[in-house]
Parts: C-alpha cells; sequence; structure tokens
C-alpha cells in the first residue's frame, strides 16, 4: 500500500497535477481501481461540491487516511461490470491496471466506463508501456521474464501505448494521448530516483509469478534485478507513461 501511495506521488509530479482533461466543475467523478484512495482523496479536496466515488476489487485500508463526506468507496470487480446506471458521471478516471486487466477484456472495460459516463464528458486512462527505452541486456532479460509471465495470464505490459486506440475503437470521441517519459535511475534526478524504487517493489511483488511462469531460479532473479538497477544509470534507461483522455458520445 505504500508502494501505491508513492507511485501516485511520482505520477503527480510527473504530469504536475492529477489529471490531464479539460475538467470544468464536475458534479459526479469516479475512481476505478483506486487502491489506497489516495486520489481520490486529493480530488474531493479540490472538488469540494463533486461526490467522488471510489471502486476496487480490495478493500479500502483508510487507516492513513481521513476522506472527506463527499467520498465514498464501493467495493466490485470491474471485470463483471461497474454497478452503476448510464450516465452516471461527469469524469472516469482509470490507471495503473496493467497487471490487473487481460488484453482481451480491455475493450469490454472501455465500453462499460463509456456507458456509465454522461455524454460530452471526460474519460481519462494512465498506464505504462514497461518495454523500457535504452535497456541493457540484463534489463532486457527481466522484461523478457515479467513480458512471458504476463503473457501467460493475458497481459500487455506494453498496453499504456495502446490506450488513445482501444478508447477510439470503442467509440470514445476527441481523444488526445499526452507520452510522460520518465528516468529510471540515479542519472534522471529526484523522480528518477521514485521511479526506480516503485519498479524495483513491483518486480519484488511479481517475482513468485514470475519465477513460476519461467522457471527462472530466484537467486538468478535477483542478481538479474540488481544489475537493472545499475544498467538503468549506464544506459540512461527511461519509462513511458500515456495519458488518454476523451469524451463519453451517445448516438
Amino acid at each position: 500500500m505504500n508502494r501505491l501511495d508513492f507511485q501516485h506521488y511520482l505520477l503527480r509530479q510527473a504530469m504536475s497535477g492529477n489529471y490531464l482533461a479539460p475538467l470544468e466543475q464536475p458534479s459526479t467523478i469516479l475512481d476505478v481501481g483506486c487502491g489506497t484512495g489516495r486520489w481520490m482523496l486529493e480530488i474531493a479536496q479540490q472538488f469540494t461540491h463533486a461526490q467522488v466515488t471510489g471502486v476496487d476489487i480490495s478493500p479500502l485500508s483508510s487507516s492513513t487516511i481521513v476522506f472527506p463526506p463527499n467520498c465514498r468507496f464501493q467495493q466490485c470487480d470491474i471485470t463483471r461490470g461497474l454497478p452503476f446506471p448510464p450516465r452516471s458521471f461527469d469524469y472516469v478516471h482509470q490507471r495503473f491496471l496493467v497487471f490487473a486487466l487481460p488484453l482481451h477484456l480491455w475493450p469490454s472495460v472501455i465500453r462499460d466506463l463509456k456507458r456509465i459516463t454522461r455524454p460530452g464528458q471526460w474519460i481519462e486512462l494512465t498506464d505504462a508501456d514497461l518495454s523500457h527505452n535504452n535497456p541493457g541486456p540484463e534489463t532486457s532479460r527481466i522484461l523478457s521474464w515479467i513480458d512471458q509471465a504476463g503473457k501467460k495470464r493475458g497481459l500487455d505490459i506494453a498496453i499504456g501505448s495502446k490506450l488513445g486506440t482501444l478508447m477510439e475503437m470503442e467509440g470514445v470521441a476527441n481523444v488526445k494521448v499526452q507520452k510522460l517519459t520518465i528516468p529510471m535511475g540515479d542519472w534522471g534526478g529526484r523522480i528518477s530516483k521514485f521511479l526506480m524504487k516503485d519498479f524495483y517493489g513491483a518486480a519484488m511483488t511479481i517475482k513468485p509469478l514470475v519465477l513460476a511462469s519461467t522457471g527462472v531460479a530466484s537467486e538468478e532473479y535477483d542478481r538479474t534485478l540488481n544489475a537493472w538497477i545499475r544498467e538503468c544509470d549506464e544506459y540512461h534507461t527511461s519509462c513511458d507513461f500515456y495519458v488518454a483522455y476523451g469524451q463519453s458520445q451517445w448516438l
């Protein structure tokens, strides 16, 4: 949970804010896959007259967060459909589901986001393309293992670069995509160090899945992961994040 909060602060710094869609005064906001609720909290504080709802497959832990009265949480599995009637929200936000949604489910999830968004209002998706820029040989090895493990579960670790196309294919209008290239390691400064810590934590979290899927030994995984950290400084490695936003439209 601490890593997810850390990830939130990292992206907020890279984006210079919590969203890119040209919002005015939304009255109803949905955060899909809200995690710790940190984004939901900050949006509720910014739009004090809006009702902000967060949904996630896991229960919300509020031990370190005191949510304002205009926040609420509802537990659900978005792959089974969102439990809201059509045209419920002025702004729908979703991010970092690269390891949660198999590729074949992305179209139906986006259709559901469109269904619950009022005509002309905004849907915003954020995710990473984990195939790094300027990877060294050990970095390429560990990414290939992660990709192999992901594919066995139907995941696409480059989903971030496809968000805009997926939204357009499902009829979202006026789609805009912004790519955020963030350096990794000590070479890129403070945000670069933040991203490396985040990715290292994520790599350790998914380690059991990767080992089970690839047959790689635990010691080899750890050695390659540590080499990856060193290589990022040597090769000036970076990673691309994509923010895609567009308007719901109804025929």
